[in-house]
């Protein structure tokens, strides 16, 4: 079969993998400002319908930015994305939805023979550097969850600073489908609303993922050590005297 063009490669790779997911609006681009300025100016433009999920995919992003307004580094060779799922409900958990996000990247991961693990809230490791990070947002009206936002970046070809490490690195092989693991990622999106309603189930897997060996910022492992993710989706660190939780937001 013969498929031309970014989305409709990645359309082909998602239909075959998809199962009962949802089809995806996409669009790619080659170079631009950040995938989340480029979403945010879309669903102004059209705003998210029911069952309609939308995402932009940037072969190189020349502005992202991380957790904190941090520089997100997004050269090319790498996959940069920015995603709206649509829910439409008042009983969408949004305390645990990043949780649930990721794992459902480390058991992707993990069905490639890739062992990864969580550093909370948002950041997927591979011995101790930096595969993965993403930026989830929940958009409400009222009482209602009306569509999550994923601001992700997965380093897959591209060349990484000291603290990342890429995936062509971990395989030890240049021989990388992007579009296949940008479909597999779409999917990861569907799989992490549809199991959010688990919230027990969420709470578990997050523990099983959790690494304990980096503390968020702005704690040292000298004074504190990480206890676990407790039933609300925070993370519990203690000291010889003391407990604290820190939430996701």
């Amino acid at each position: 079969m013969k498929v031309l063009g970014s989305v409709a490669k990645t359309a082909y790779y998602y239909k075959n993998i998809q199962g009962i997911c949802p089809d995806w609006k996409l669009q790619y681009r080659l170079k631009c400002r950040s995938t989340e300025y480029e979403l945010t100016n879309w669903l102004r433009e059209s705003p998210i319908k029911r069952y309609k999920p939308i995402a932009i995919v940037a072969k190189e992003q020349l502005l992202g930015t991380g957790q904190n307004s941090r520089p997100w580094f997004s050269p090319k060779g790498g996959i940069w994305l920015s995603a709206a799922y649509p829910i439409f409900s008042s009983e969408f958990s949004s305390e645990t939805f990043s949780l649930s996000f990721a794992i459902k990247l480390c058991e992707m991961l993990k069905m490639e023979s890739i062992k990864v693990d969580l550093k909370w809230p948002n950041d997927i490791f591979f011995d101790s550097k930096k595969l993965i990070g993403f930026l989830p947002r929940v958009i409400t009206r009222g009482k209602e969850t009306i569509y999550v936002r994923i601001g992700l970046g997965m380093n897959c070809l591209n060349k990484t600073p000291l603290e990342g490490i890429a995936l062509s690195e971990i395989l030890n092989t240049k021989n990388i489908c992007q579009y296949s693991w940008t479909a597999k990622i779409l999917k990861t999106i569907h799989e992490s609303v549809d199991c959010n309603d688990r919230k027990e189930n969420i709470i578990k897997n997050a523990n099983k993922y959790l690494t304990k060996k980096h503390l968020p910022r702005g704690y040292n492992s000298n004074d504190w050590a990480i206890k676990d993710v407790d039933s609300n989706g925070n993370l519990r660190i203690y000291n010889e005297t003391q407990e604290k939780i820190i939430t996701r937001f």
